[in-house]
């Protein structure tokens, strides 16, 4: 690999280009945009043509990559032969970028033979502008050095795609060894991240950074639209049910769709009930003529941030762990997709639409068949360098202590949670049925034996209090919240658990009764996965 590339790994490269007749169509205007970029942190720029080249190369010591133009009845074709190649070489350009799409041009070279003569005769690097994925393939095994995107959404096989293809990216990913440029459509930081997480060697960016005119004509069409923004399809995947529904802004959800999970057949069933129910969704919408603006997913299991796939996942969904999902999604429905793990959109549910309205800093707990949480701080979302920040029901009560399926002992949710509840209630005398292995219909039987006043299950919670009290007190020195949220099935209907609980936690604080730790029920229902899914989509700015 040329040493070139060690520059711009995990950076930013800015495309400093103007369109014919666009008053920016100037050296000395180019010039000082480049500038600009390389003082606001790009590590490269790409650049139309030697003269621009050169004009750069006089400024700065960094990699440029260099293109030139051609625009003939044919359409635009980059860097179309060997003289082009040259002059930018000559220029000072430290890679060359040619366009190796598989259209057929009538003049010029063709790309392959162009690969062989830089490398032989420039001794420089070739960038590949591609648009497909068997092109990309094609430009590799020829001999390219690197790959880009570039060209995606501009021939006649790809115009369809008016967006950046995380799809085709993924699967450059997983098919090429040579750098992938992200290039096209990278219009916010957080596409640059997302790209870089998903397998871009760097991310090349240049309209959304140096194209005055395209960024005033998107204000003012955005100006032009009604004031209020559409809803978004907010989705719920969980271990026996796959829930879906269309959400306002102000949280209310209609068009409800729900499946079974088909968890036990395996990812492909689990991905299928998916696609089915957010399709009746979709086709809801359209029957009363509302444009959904994105769709999100909420789901069990450990959520890769970077690029929505599952990073870890229990039988509770078998096979889910590795399973790439926001791609599945986009790919199936030629919209936004963001991935979060249920539990914390039962936190952004509460942000958004329950009592963390207005709040800076509070926790959510959902206590069910385990213990799930999310931290908001300072109005944010904490998710943490992989998405995992939050995981409440995995920090450890009792060292040494019950063993917990996250494969460590004394956790939170070994305590608290179905299986917790289950052990106390036997401890304390009451009789499970034989043959009874449905823990989560036991779970419910029992929560509702403690509201009609049985004495094994009143006790069970009891301990149950206990546990999650010191949890919860624990919360309270670590990130001092203004509230704690409490949610779930376990405790549902229980009008003296969470009270009860408040005053053990603030006998447990030091300076607890001037402190006053706030621990309350949230008001998440049944569709706060739902709700807290699509708030991902509002909270994106689409």
């Amino acid at each position: 690999m040329f040493a070139i590339f060690e520059q711009l790994k995990g950076r930013l490269v800015v495309s400093c280009q103007a369109s014919p007749g666009d008053p920016l169509e100037n050296t000395d205007a180019i010039r000082r945009m480049a500038l600009a970029a390389i003082g606001g942190g790009a590590a490269g720029l790409r650049l139309n043509s030697a003269e621009h080249v050169a004009a750069l190369r006089r400024d700065t010591n960094l990699p440029i990559i260099g293109i030139q133009k051609q625009y003939g009845s044919a359409g635009l074709r980059i860097t179309p032969d060997f003289a082009a190649a040259a002059a930018l070489a000559a220029a000072g350009a430290s890679i060359i970028a040619l366009d190796c799409t598989d259209r057929t041009w009538p003049d010029g070279d063709p790309w392959q033979k162009l690969i062989l003569r830089i490398h032989q005769e420039l001794h420089l690097p070739v960038m590949a502008d591609i648009a497909t994925l068997d092109e990309a393939l094609a430009a590799a095994a020829a001999g390219a050095d690197c790959v880009g995107t570039t060209l995606n959404g501009y021939t006649s096989h790809t115009l369809d795609n008016d967006g950046f293809s995380w799809t085709l990216l993924a699967q450059m990913a997983q098919n090429l060894t040579v750098p992938i440029m992200a290039e096209g459509h990278i219009s916010t930081p957080e596409d640059a991240h997302r790209a870089v997480g998903s397998g871009a060697w760097c991310v090349i960016v240049g309209s959304a950074i140096t194209r005055p005119g395209v960024l005033a004509a998107d204000f003012a069409r955005a100006l032009e639209l009604p004031s209020s923004s559409g809803p978004a399809i907010g989705v719920d995947i969980g271990g026996t049910t796959i829930k879906a529904g269309l959400v306002n802004r102000c949280g209310e959800v209609c068009f409800a769709a729900q499946a079974p999970t088909e968890a036990a057949k395996g990812r492909d069933a689990i991905s299928t009930v998916l696609e089915q129910v957010v399709r009746q969704v979709l086709a809801a919408a359209r029957d009363h003529h509302l444009q959904t603006e994105g769709v999100g997913i909420a789901t069990a299991g450990a959520v890769d941030d970077r690029d929505g796939s599952i990073f870890a996942a229990t039988d509770n969904l078998r096979g889910w762990a590795g399973f790439e999902l926001r791609a599945f999604a986009e790919e199936r429905f030629h919209l936004p997709v963001f991935v979060v793990n249920d539990a914390q959109a039962a936190v952004l549910s509460e942000q958004h639409f329950g009592l963390g309205r207005g709040l800076s800093d509070f926790v959510a707990i959902t206590i069910g068949t385990g213990v799930g949480g999310g931290i908001v701080s300072g109005g944010k979302l904490l998710r943490g360098q992989h998405g995992f920040a939050g995981s409440i029901g995995h920090t450890v009560l009792r060292a040494g202590g019950r063993p917990c399926n996250c494969g460590r002992n004394g956790c939170l949710e070994a305590y608290v949670s179905t299986v917790g509840l289950l052990r106390e209630y036997r401890a304390h005398g009451g009789a499970v049925p034989d043959g009874c292995t449905d823990d989560a219909a036991f779970a419910l039987k029992i929560n509702r034996l403690a509201h009609s006043g049985d004495v094994p299950a009143q006790k069970a919670y009891a301990i149950l209090s206990e546990y999650l009290a010191e949890a919860i007190a624990n919360l309270f020195n670590l990130v001092d919240p203004q509230v704690v949220l409490l949610s779930g099935g376990l405790i549902e209907g229980l009008a003296e658990f969470v009270p009860d609980l408040e005053r053990q936690v603030q006998a447990m604080l030091h300076f607890g009764a001037k402190r006053q730790p706030q621990v309350r029920a949230a008001k998440a229902g049944r569709f706060a996965g739902v709700q807290g899914a699509a708030a991902l989509v509002f909270e994106s700015g689409l």
